[in-house]
């Protein structure tokens, strides 16, 4: 004979997936119950099967374990009392109606124990109740007769997730029947009685939004410039729901950038901790990868993460482009990725003379000085082959102020857009040296295609009363 057990309270636990919660207050036709399953995933298969049948009884509710599952239950009652330390024991009186026994399951130390229980129940060979698609989003499973459910979880390839142990609507329960969710497995929130949480396993369809900053978006970046990013992540939905939700934030900078270990993370205006996964790392193709570690458990809205690089000189190799490619994962699956782009660019001068330097002359030295005059400090080069510069990293060996001209053609690169100022100071023999040209180059880099341009490129204008 079944041990008749009335209980005020039950568990809203389970497995990684999973939760347990009861229906809502009110009368309900045989038939008409539902199960809610929030953040279904998109091709998977929710499964209910009824296990114990639930009877109101004043303000609290009978639990009788199903003839049939019986044997079932017993079992996974018998697997979790088993992790526990020690061992735990069913009382006797429970053994034909061990679903009584998991009901009681509802104190702080009991979590662990419930969700042992929920991933040992089996359906077998059993015919399901009801069953819906996931969808992404919140998938219902209707048409039931209140109770006690198992609900299964499989995938389209036939694989099977972790199981949630749910209850229907009760018919005439009273609203102080508590529902109490397991913050470890996604449920803190669920306080609605007839649903629960599914981990949701999908790829996030999101990108986290990557930006460099304003002025370095408009006017390209030159070489030891340093440039900060923002990325910016929508949290996970589920996440409010955790007690602990680890979620990864992965970037990766292109050869010709020097990432600074500097990250820092805010939500909503305040700091937000995190551990490096992986501190900024320089791989064998050039690439520096930084993964961060964060526990979005309870939080929601959009986490903000900033830090900086340095433009260095291998963004010439890289054909003077430098990206930071970002992905987010929710511990299980990375999302799409999202890329940051920005441009260095460059002139070319050419220096004409007379006579047999008509077509070019070689020899002629320039400094180079930012902005619309040639005053201050002249700026520095490194040559990287005849008639060719880009702009020295700080404190770089071999750095000059000098150009020079090959056959009258000098190419300075790795500059972003703007202003620089040229002055002639090397003059080749027999040519008058009381004639200083002086003109500016007015620089502009394409940070993005338009109808004109493509992202990358260089276009300049010459102004200045000593023209050469």
């Amino acid at each position: 004979m079944k041990t008749r057990k009335l209980f005020a309270t039950i568990a809203a636990a389970a497995t990684m997936l999973g939760g347990m919660a009861f229906g809502a207050v009110g009368a309900q036709a045989d038939g008409s119950a539902s199960i809610t399953i929030q953040h279904s995933q998109k091709g998977h298969t929710y499964s209910a099967y009824k296990f114990a049948t639930l009877t109101v009884a004043g303000d609290a509710v009978q639990v009788d374990t199903d003839e049939e599952w019986i044997t079932a239950v017993n079992k996974a009652v018998e697997t979790a009392n088993a992790t526990m330390t020690p061992p735990a024991t069913t009382p006797t009186e429970y053994n034909d109606n061990p679903a009584a026994y998991a009901a009681t399951k509802t104190d702080e130390g009991d979590e662990a124990w419930f969700r042992a229980f929920a991933a040992a129940m089996s359906a077998g060979q059993a015919a399901s109740d009801g069953s819906t698609e996931g969808d992404g989003d919140t998938a219902t499973i209707g048409s039931l007769a209140e109770g006690w459910y198992l609900v299964t979880d499989t995938d389209k390839d036939g694989n099977f997730g972790a199981n949630a142990i749910v209850a229907t609507t009760i018919n005439g329960i009273s609203g102080t029947f508590k529902v109490k969710g397991d913050t470890a497995t996604g449920q803190g929130r669920i306080e609605a009685v007839g649903a629960f949480v599914a981990k949701n396993e999908n790829k996030p369809e999101e990108k986290p939004q990557k930006t460099a900053d304003e002025t370095t978006t408009a006017d390209g970046v030159a070489i030891g410039q340093a440039v900060t990013y923002t990325i910016t992540v929508d949290i996970p939905e589920t996440a409010a729901g955790y007690k602990e939700y680890p979620y990864f934030v992965r970037d990766i900078a292109s050869k010709g950038l020097t990432v600074n270990k500097d990250f820092a993370a805010k939500i909503g205006g305040a700091a937000e901790s995190f551990e490096y996964a992986t501190e900024p790392t320089v791989g064998a193709d050039g690439r520096t990868t930084t993964v961060l570690k964060f526990d979005l458990g309870g939080k929601s809205g959009q986490l903000v993460i900033t830090y900086t690089a340095v433009v260095n000189k291998d963004i010439i190799a890289a054909g003077g482009k430098v990206s930071n490619t970002d992905v987010s994962r929710d511990g299980t699956n990375w999302g799409p990725e999202i890329e940051a782009k920005v441009y260095t660019g460059g002139f070319s001068l050419h220096k004409y003379g007379v006579g047999a330097d008509a077509t070019g002359l070689a020899g002629a030295t320039f400094n180079v000085y930012e902005g619309e005059s040639a005053s201050g400090e002249p700026m520095l080069f490194v040559k990287t082959a005849d008639g060719e510069y880009r702009l020295a990293e700080a404190d770089e060996e071999g750095a000059s102020a000098d150009v020079v001209t090959t056959t009258g053609n000098v190419r300075i690169a790795g500059l972003k857009s703007g202003a620089y100022t040229l002055k002639e100071t090397g003059f080749v023999d027999g040519y008058a040296e009381n004639f200083v040209p002086t003109f500016t180059v007015h620089l502009v880099v394409a940070q993005k295609d338009d109808d004109n341009r493509l992202a990358g490129e260089s276009t300049f204008t010459l102004s200045g009363n000593n023209l050469a």
